[in-house]
């Protein structure tokens, strides 16, 4: 079922088109991340949903009810979306308990402390309860902002950049919180993010936007084996594209182009009139270590990445990127195989 819907949403600025004619539904329960670079119009969209910035024209329903815009009323904003800012907007001088307990303050006392209560045991706050934002940690600060976000049970929840300002072991652990956090209260969600990485694991769709308009929608999974175009696949993972891959050996071209024959005939439903066309691309983890190959592959460097190495290797005049588990060295001569994705 769904509960938000956006058909042919515009909004320009001087001129400018932040977002042109997008159109989405997100279904309850669900987590929906927005994916672009700076300036391709993710936070605008966000700002849109939650009744902020006013829409030259399109509609949004939430449970098939118009999202009333800032015009018609006399404080921006819808009841049941919250947003959560980057800033994080913890009061300061409030303990981490006082800051959620305040968005409860017309509720009746009892029923006050125990939400609060419940809230911070499943977010993982209680043992912060007392301190004060200056006193905690960045993640615990966002989880802080997130939980009073959710504090009076919104229809949905909106997150602009809720990990970009956080170190990565920061990040791994607000990842698992939030998620756990959505799932125990059942909110639907939307998150807007630069890096893919934060929809990886925890998003069930994804948003590809540049300059303003939607370019694919799916799921993460999806999106990163059939990008629809050279942007899709450079923004949600490493790539080789077909414009890179040059004039290889016959056997190389043959192989690659019947791997990625799917990947030439995708949905049109987001197609815009300026994307680059994709035909062919490789992932680095396609290609593999192979002696019976008749490809030939030199490597030129060797960068540890923890589980894995990321291997440079110099194919004719083409340079390729893999990920190896197997220990190899600057010089080395092997075979390559590739693989589909999978």
């Amino acid at each position: 079922m769904s509960l938000l819907k956006i058909s042919h949403l515009h909004k320009s600025f001087s001129g400018v088109k932040a977002v042109n004619d997008i159109s989405i539904t997100l279904e309850k329960g669900k987590i929906l991340a927005i994916l672009g670079e700076s300036g391709s119009g993710k936070t605008t969209l966000l700002h849109l949903i939650a009744a902020l910035y006013e829409p030259d024209s399109g509609t949004l329903l939430l449970d098939n009810e118009r999202i009333t815009p800032p015009s018609e009323k006399l404080i921006a904003g819808h009841p049941d979306i919250k947003l959560v800012r980057q800033d994080y907007g913890l009061f300061p001088n409030m303990s981490i308990r006082e800051n959620i307990a305040y968005e409860l303050r017309y509720y009746e006392e009892d029923y006050r402390n125990e939400r609060v209560d419940k809230l911070l045991e499943i977010s993982g706050l209680a043992h912060v309860q007392h301190h004060v934002p200056r006193q905690v940690s960045g993640g615990e600060q966002q989880r802080a902002t997130i939980v009073k976000a959710i504090a009076e049970e919104p229809k949905l929840l909106l997150l602009d950049e809720p990990f970009s300002h956080l170190d990565a072991v920061n990040k791994r652990r607000l990842k698992t919180e939030v998620l756990k956090l959505i799932k125990a209260e059942e909110v639907s969600c939307i998150f807007v993010t630069h890096d893919v990485t934060d929809a990886y694991g925890m998003a069930d769709e994804l948003l590809i936007m540049q300059n303003g308009n939607a370019l694919q929608l799916g799921s993460p999974e999806e999106i990163y084996r059939n990008p629809i175009n050279q942007y899709v696949a450079e923004i949600t993972g490493e790539t080789c594209l077909s414009s890179e891959l040059g004039v290889l050996s016959s056997e190389f071209n043959n192989h690659t182009k019947s791997l990625n024959e799917p990947y030439k005939s995708l949905s049109t439903q987001h197609r815009t009139a300026d994307r680059s066309a994709l035909s062919t691309f490789l992932r680095p983890e396609q290609i593999r270590v192979s002696e019976k190959s008749d490809i030939r592959a030199t490597v030129l460097s060797v960068k540890f990445l923890g589980a894995y190495d990321e291997v440079l290797l110099q194919v004719d005049d083409v340079k390729l990127k893999m990920y190896s588990f197997d220990r190899l060295s600057v010089g080395d001569k092997i075979g390559i195989e590739i693989k589909t994705l999978s």
